[in-house]
């Protein structure tokens, strides 16, 4: 089954709804914002395990910083800081880093500086390339993760797995 949802609320009502019908597919893909968000196995208990989607970031990723930025982000707002407050940090990163290099402070020197950006981030690799007609897009690898006992684990790729993946779902 597919279901996509851009709440965690959201998600966690297609979740326990269809538990409820007793639906028992063997992969169960959440797809959307609702899914990733840190918050969603609070809403859904149990009911979120198993359930694969694919974030852009969670603290499980290995980058270099990623559990320091979490770890200090809950100690400072007592809360999780989900994908968005580990892209905004990212954005600001970059913004800083091509900054320092853009002399002197121009448009066109930050912007030049920008595109030859190449930095490794919590949310991994920064390097603004041109591919399939698209210009300045930083092309990053996917993610795909499971809910398992209301953690978000990486099950792929191999190199950065945390868990393997469970499948079928039991």
């Amino acid at each position: 089954i597919y279901a996509a949802a851009a709440s965690a609320k959201d998600a966690a009502r297609l979740v326990r709804q269809s538990r409820e019908l007793k639906l028992n597919p063997k992969l169960f893909v959440g797809g959307g914002n609702g899914f990733v968000q840190l918050d969603f196995a609070t809403h859904t208990g149990q009911a979120s395990d198993h359930i694969v989607c694919s974030p852009v970031w969670t603290p499980a990723v290995p980058h270099r910083g990623a559990a320091t930025f979490n770890e200090k982000f809950i100690a400072r707002y007592k809360t999780p800081p989900q994908h968005y407050g580990a892209e905004a940090y990212t954005g600001i990163i970059i913004i800083a880093d091509a900054l320092k290099r853009a002399k002197p402070m121009t448009s066109k020197n930050i912007r030049d500086a920008l595109a030859k950006t190449n930095l490794m981030t919590i949310i991994g690799p920064v390097k603004f390339i041109s591919y399939n007609k698209k210009s300045r897009q930083n092309k990053m690898p996917a993610l795909l993760a499971q809910w398992l006992n209301g953690q978000l684990q990486i099950v792929w790729p191999p190199k950065m797995a945390t868990r393997k993946i469970v499948y079928p779902v039991p």
